[in-house]
């Protein structure tokens, strides 16, 4: 809510800046009553505009989950935090809404009761109010208010009638009332008060514009108004003279602007505003996976989840706990919006009343489109919570040994995958993340397996990573405390690998990436002995460079996706389908799912 506040006053004070620098002192009032108006209601909009961005992705899928670090061990338990800023905040807030809502009130009902308690007089599109009071003539929709003894004395000009009678024709009351409203419910944001004096001002230019196109005398019309408004008393609501615009307006009623630079400074507000869009509105991105695209949910279940995991989605653990705060907890009690479900399990709403807020490490929460919710499940949201104990059985890596091999190209080859000096540091983040630092630095232990040829640079950098990662000891195993070449084990895994690929039809080879460098790597250590009696090396095709991904396209929220539907994949030989593909293709089809005799539903089956 203050980052949305800050937004719109930031969007209020560009808003006016411009209009003071560019707009107010040319001759183009209605353009500028139409752009006053919009900047006010687009500053309030702005910052609430979410934009999505779909983005159509093709290796194969990856599950990421980016989260901010939180140490739930020290959040307070419910009964034990007591938030006092934000209710006090809100109850000053709330002071100032009902002063000046009882304020806006307060001047209709005087408005009121001048036009009941007076007489009328209908005239041409307008009526005649006539008040006891010594006040200016001022207006209020299609009443003018005049003073009764110099209306009936004929001490009114005609000028003067004209100018009301250009507030009532068009309609400048609404203008009045939309910014009195917004100023009882921004009451606090400075910049409604220039906006408020900004309208003001030109409905009087519009006015005085009126009354010269009528054929009123410029020096006779001026002098009019010093008369009428040096001894003006203002009203809240109504339209009427004012002495302190005076000078502005003479100024005003003498100017021209050309129709060209009307037309270029009406232009430069498109760009303003755009600008303002893209600064100040939210936008989020989300990936689709072409081959999960006519997924029934946006959402997984934890048991999908499990079931993916062992099929054909490579899996990337979460590297660190998102923990719920207090107004999460007390938003997922609302069971018509939130579906819940904790440590797998779907759980009533209500059964969060038997936690403390330190006992959950996790949550994730997906909005379910309309076409995807079921019967059994309604709601727009779904919510997944895991407890400590679970997290850390579902979502860590544990590898208490980290064994490093470094060749003589200075590839390094951590758990069979290749990665880069400066992508090393990344790996091990995602290792070992139910141990703090400090426990690593106590069970944790490095080994770096390096050759004679091994730069030592390398060696280095990769010592100083594990000595900051917080391994409790470093170990470099050289040459003599290896075998001579690979090890047995390292010779099984790459007979296995190059046997797999020379059984291959080259013409219809699959080529997996993270077996064709660890089978690289291990047929670089090799001794030229090891090699002739190895599986000889396949003849493998060159890798295809990847395609451009396309440029993101941008939807906007309510809009109609015009990203086009992704093209056909080529053929390739038929692969058994996983059971889980299967059942969900079956489920598209509104297929009768039965489990040992008995009817289930498609999601049971799933």
């Amino acid at each position: 809510m203050g980052l949305y506040l800050i937004k719109v006053t930031t969007c209020l004070a560009i808003f006016i800046v411009f209009y003071k620098l560019v707009l107010e002192n040319e001759s183009m009032h209605t353009f500028k009553r139409y752009y006053l108006i919009s900047s006010l209601i687009a500053a309030s909009l702005i910052p609430a505009i979410l934009f999505t961005e779909y983005i159509y992705i093709t290796p194969e899928p990856v599950l990421n989950i980016y989260v901010s670090e939180i140490n739930s061990d020290e959040i307070p338990a419910f009964s034990k935090k007591t938030d006092y800023l934000t209710p006090t905040l809100w109850t000053i807030y709330g002071l100032g809404v009902l002063i000046f809502g009882c304020k806006f009130c307060s001047n209709l009902f005087k408005i009121s009761i001048r036009i009941r308690r007076n007489p009328k007089i209908n005239y041409d599109r307008s009526i005649h109010v006539l008040l006891e009071e010594r006040l200016s003539p001022h207006t209020f929709f299609n009443f003018i208010f005049l003073n009764k003894q110099k209306f009936e004395a004929h001490e009114i000009p005609e000028e003067v009638l004209l100018h009301e009678q250009a507030h009532a024709v068009q309609k400048h009351s609404l203008d009045v009332l939309f910014i009195e409203l917004m100023q009882v419910i921004l009451w606090f944001n400075p910049f409604i008060y220039f906006f408020k004096r900004a309208i003001k001002l030109n409905h009087e230019f519009l006015a005085d514009q009126a009354v010269l196109q009528k054929g009123a005398e410029l020096s006779n019309y001026q002098k009019i108004l010093l008369a009428f408004s040096s001894n003006a008393t203002e009203t809240q609501l109504a339209n009427a003279i004012n002495y302190s615009s005076i000078k502005k307006r003479f100024t005003i009623m003498k100017k021209t602007t050309s129709k060209k630079a009307i037309w270029l400074r009406s232009l430069l507000v498109l760009p303003m505003f755009a600008l303002a869009l893209y600064g100040f509105s939210e936008s989020e991105i989300i990936q689709i996976d072409k081959s999960l695209e006519n997924s029934t949910s946006s959402n997984l279940s934890l048991k999908n989840l499990q079931v993916q995991k062992s099929d054909s989605i490579r899996y990337k653990y979460i590297e660190k706990p998102n923990a719920p705060n207090i107004q999460d907890i007390a938003n997922w009690k609302n069971s018509f919006k939130y579906a819940l479900w904790i440590d797998g399990k779907h759980t009533s709403n209500k059964e969060l009343e038997n936690y403390k807020l330190s006992e959950f490490a996790h949550y994730s929460s997906s909005f379910i489109y309309d076409n995807a919710r079921s019967d059994q499940f309604p709601q727009p949201y779904q919510v997944s919570l895991f407890t400590k104990n679970k997290f850390k059985k579902l979502f860590t890596t544990n590898d208490r040994e980290l064994n490093i091999h470094i060749n003589k190209a200075a590839q390094i080859l951590v758990q069979g995958e290749l990665v880069s000096v400066l992508g090393l540091k990344q790996h091990l983040s995602k290792l070992n993340t139910d141990l703090s630092k400090e426990e690593k630095s106590e069970i944790v232990r490095g080994f770096i397996h390096v050759r004679l040829e091994t730069p030592k640079q390398v060696v280095k950098n990769v010592s100083n990573i594990l000595e900051e990662y917080g391994c409790v000891t470093i170990d470099i195993v050289g040459e003599k405390e290896q075998q001579d070449g690979a090890t047995k084990t390292q010779l099984i895994a790459y007979n296995t690998i190059a046997r797999k690929y020379n059984e291959m039809n080259t013409s219809t080879m699959r080529i997996k990436k993270g077996e064709v460098d660890q089978m690289t790597y291990l047929y670089s250590i090799m001794t030229d002995d090891q090699k002739k009696k190895a599986e000889a090396f396949p003849d493998l095709p060159p890798m295809p460079e990847p395609p451009m991904p396309p440029s993101p396209q941008r939807v906007g929220k309510g809009e109609v996706s015009a990203i086009p539907a992704p093209p056909t994949p080529p053929k390739t030989p038929k692969t058994p389908k996983s059971p889980l593909d299967h059942v969900l293709e079956m489920a598209k089809k509104d297929a009768n799912f039965y489990y040992e005799g008995k009817s289930i539903t498609s999601d049971e089956a799933i």
